[in-house]
């Protein structure tokens, strides 16, 4: 999923922390079993000490099983619902987690969240966000400088011919990142979306599988110095290319062509320990573990007390008016959006 561009994927399948003897044992023991089991995608990176700690305040074990990509683990979650793989999911997405919801594979309990958690959780359902950040396009400020043209700003900018074959992006049906993108042409064009995709399939935009492809061959600012100074990513991708004294960066994202992302938390139905998952989901909402996931992910978090990485902070900045669209009207859609535009794109 996302944060691939990092440089390495988490390389751990699954992650098993040993249980920390503590005063917290005594809430283990009141649920009839001391472990809690998290289900997450493999990008997703658990800081060591953030196991820990949770180990050590509440008694339990603490057992993350990692299941693929971001739409990889919300397909095991439906297939899986009968028999849930674990008591609490981390990291499904605002694209794709209505589905999981109608699906009913998560529980109604869910402990109560302050505020600022509550004006991003999704209406009629009990999941509960961790982290937020931007899909955007990223420009590379070097190459438009080298080549004396003005950078884009909106959607519009990036049909216009004098960015002819400049711009790669990913396959909504088979990235992350893409569908973020593919939706914001959606929550920006309405039902015109085809005619915008029209514009920027003869504006000679390359549509790669996924990230790692477009930022590994195509894009002038990746691995492969290609020729293509404007990629799909994310909005946090610029605070890597920033120099080591943080006063600038090489990439820039177009914050008029955002799609804002939350991930969501959520007690799996037919947990076996719904006390200790919903004991999972309250402490992550901690400043100390919100800091810690912001920092390992580089996602903002949700938390307004917790602060980001100063990198993220300065070159990483989210949108202040993304392009939205509805989790429900996503999964409604979206195979229909999907067919549609591959029959348009020729994938």
């Amino acid at each position: 999923m996302r944060r691939v561009w990092i440089g390495a994927a988490v390389a751990a399948a699954f992650v098993v922390a040993g249980c920390s003897p503590s005063t917290g044992g005594e809430q283990a023991m009141e649920t009839g079993t001391d472990e809690v089991v998290v289900v997450s995608y493999d990008s997703m990176d658990f800081p060591e000490e953030t196991i820990a700690k949770f180990e050590e305040e509440t008694g339990y074990k603490l057992t993350i099983s990692q299941l693929g990509s971001g739409g990889e683990l919300v397909n095991q979650l439906v297939l899986s619902k009968d028999q849930p793989l674990g008591d609490v999911a981390f990291g499904v997405d605002n694209i794709s987690v209505y589905r999981a919801v109608s699906e009913g594979v998560f529980a109604d309990e869910a402990p109560e969240v302050p505020a600022w958690a509550a004006q991003q959780q999704i209406e009629g359902t009990s999941l509960i966000p961790f982290d937020q950040g931007d899909v955007c396009v990223n420009v590379d400020h070097k190459w438009f400088t080298d080549n004396n043209l003005e950078e884009p700003v909106t959607l519009d900018d990036l049909a216009d011919p004098k960015y002819k074959d400049l711009l790669v992006a990913l396959n909504p049906a088979s990235s992350s990142p893409g569908m973020a993108f593919f939706t914001a042409t959606i929550g920006a064009y309405g039902e015109d979306w085809p005619t915008y995709w029209e514009k920027l399939r003869d504006n000679g935009v390359k549509v790669t599988k996924g990230w790692s492809d477009a930022f590994g061959v195509d894009y002038s600012a990746g691995e492969g110095e290609g020729p293509r100074p404007m990629m799909v990513s994310y909005a946090s991708s610029p605070a890597w290319s920033a120099n080591e004294e943080l006063t600038e960066s090489r990439t820039g994202a177009l914050l008029d062509t955002c799609f804002h992302q939350v991930e969501y938390m959520g007690v799996l139905n037919g947990a076996k320990n719904v006390e200790g998952a919903k004991a999972f989901i309250e402490f992550m909402l901690d400043v100390p573990q919100q800091e810690l996931i912001s920092e390992a992910n580089y996602m903002h978090p949700i938390n307004p007390e917790a602060k980001a990485p100063e990198a993220l902070v300065k070159f990483g900045q989210m949108s202040d008016n993304p392009h939205q669209v509805d989790a429900k009207t996503i999964a409604e859609n979206q195979q229909e959006w999907l067919r549609a535009w591959s029959d348009l794109m020729g994938q």
